[in-house]
């Protein structure tokens, strides 16, 4: 069942990508976020008020902070950068999770770098370079200030990842993940109130309707809640397999449905990034 579940979330969360790039005609991406997480956080409301502790809410102020970390700011910052990013690149640039947490887990946590880590953040940076330098090309869709804002939201994934091993060990999965959407849906929501009051008029065309349902109720609600099931079934090494399987999913989608150029460059840079992620997290299997 893991093994299953696993390859399940590759395909929601690699997908990501893809149906962002199809609402974003119609939507802006503040409103994007607003409907994912209003979506993603009505379907996990049944399993928050089942599951929930009272000990949950003993530090709100973390809980609400760390949880806006992880959805409402990176998820806006994403959005905006798929105006200047093929699906292709943004696979690359959002399989460095694991090289961003190495490197806040050295400066937050004070766990100390080995050998093989400082080699894996070097060799990480060395594939995002072959990926900014991609960007020279005309053959792929890449503008430098979408580069940085995607990295800039994974590195907050990240840095939120750290913060809630630190501050939230004792909070149930259910909790986080619904308050992590409501945090979100608010947040977004007030900037969408004067960015784009209307945005609701999108939802005549039954396209947008499917691509927000899948953005919102399976990648960002049923996906959280398979990744935790990974998490405690099979253990956060099994896990974190899904930064493998990731990429692959996207740039399938990108270059089948988006009809995206796969140029070798991409392939290089991404081959750079894995070689990384595998390194970053050779210290945690032993």
């Amino acid at each position: 069942m893991p093994v299953i579940a696993l390859f399940v979330l590759s395909l929601l969360w690699g997908s990501t990508f893809y149906f962002t790039k199809m609402v974003l005609p119609d939507f802006h991406p503040v409103s994007i976020v607003f409907y994912r997480c209003l979506l993603g956080g009505l379907t996990l409301l049944p399993f928050f008020l089942w599951k929930r502790k009272k000990q949950d809410f003993q530090n709100v102020l973390p809980l609400i902070g760390i949880t806006l970390l992880s959805t409402g700011i990176p998820w806006v910052f994403m959005s905006y950068s798929q105006k200047g990013l093929d699906t292709t690149i943004s696979a690359v640039l959002n399989a460095t999770g694991p090289i961003w947490g190495v490197i806040f887990s050295f400066f937050i946590l004070k766990i100390p770098l080995r050998k093989k880590e400082i080699f894996s953040v070097l060799i990480g940076f060395s594939g995002i370079l072959v990926a900014f330098f991609l960007g020279t090309s005309n053959k792929i869709n890449f503008t430098f200030s979408s580069a940085v804002l995607l990295l800039l939201a994974v590195s907050l994934y990240a840095l939120s990842a750290i913060f809630t091993s630190k501050y939230l060990r004792n909070v149930t999965v259910y909790t986080i993940s619904f308050v992590s959407l409501l945090t979100g849906s608010i947040y977004s929501g007030l900037f969408m109130i004067f960015i784009e009051p209307s945005s609701y008029q999108a939802f005549m065309d039954i396209k947008n309707v499917g691509a927000l349902m899948m953005l919102g109720v399976f990648n960002s609600g049923i996906g959280n809640l398979l990744y935790f099931y990974l998490v405690q079934k099979a253990g956060p090494i099994f896990a974190l397999l899904i930064t493998y399987l990731m990429p692959i999913t996207t740039i399938l989608l990108g270059v089948l449905l988006l009809n995206e150029n796969l140029v070798a460059g991409t392939v290089f840079a991404l081959i750079f990034v894995l070689i990384s992620v595998y390194f970053s997290r050779e210290r945690r299997r032993k």
